[in-house]
């Protein structure tokens, strides 16, 4: 009877240097993908100014009614740092004072003159002026069925 012993087989060995040339490459793709989705997603166009055969088209303009709210005292005046309790509303020049039902009313007197509901309102607020007149100025303008409501930054 014949025993056959085996030798032992040397272990293999993972050569490093190309492991290490895949994970760097690796690295600097992950690195470089997060930079190419910023610009995803917009295209530049070169479009002549003048499209179609009427040259003469009238502009339209966007009509927007912008409501000013300011923090005042209470003769009507802002005073710089000082805490001011009352609030001044202004929609197109026209002082409204700081009542709310006053702007309730200009916005519906404006949708019954045929303004229509997706007309943007934009309310501008001062800097030190309260959350709560936002929102009043905000529940005015949605109780006067107008749909598109927008707020600015508040200026100084």
């Amino acid at each position: 009877m014949v025993i056959k012993i085996r030798a032992k087989q040397a272990m293999m060995q993972l050569p490093m240097i190309p492991v290490i040339s895949v994970v760097f490459n690796l690295l600097i793709v992950f690195m470089l993908a997060p930079s190419a989705s910023s610009r995803e997603g917009y295209l530049t166009t070169n479009l002549p100014t003048s499209s179609g055969p009427v040259a003469n088209k009238p502009t339209l303009t966007e009509v927007r009614l912008r409501v000013i709210l300011e923090d005042v005292g209470p003769d009507g005046v802002y005073i710089d740092n000082a805490k001011n309790e009352f609030c001044s509303i202004k929609v197109e020049g026209r002082e409204l004072g700081g009542d709310f039902g006053a702007l309730q009313a200009y916005l519906e007197e404006k949708r019954n003159q045929g303004l229509a509901p997706t007309t943007p309102i934009l309310l501008a607020p001062t800097m030190p002026t309260l959350h709560e007149w936002v929102v009043k100025a905000f529940d005015a303008a949605v109780a006067s069925r107008f749909t598109n409501v927008q707020f600015a930054v508040p200026y100084e």
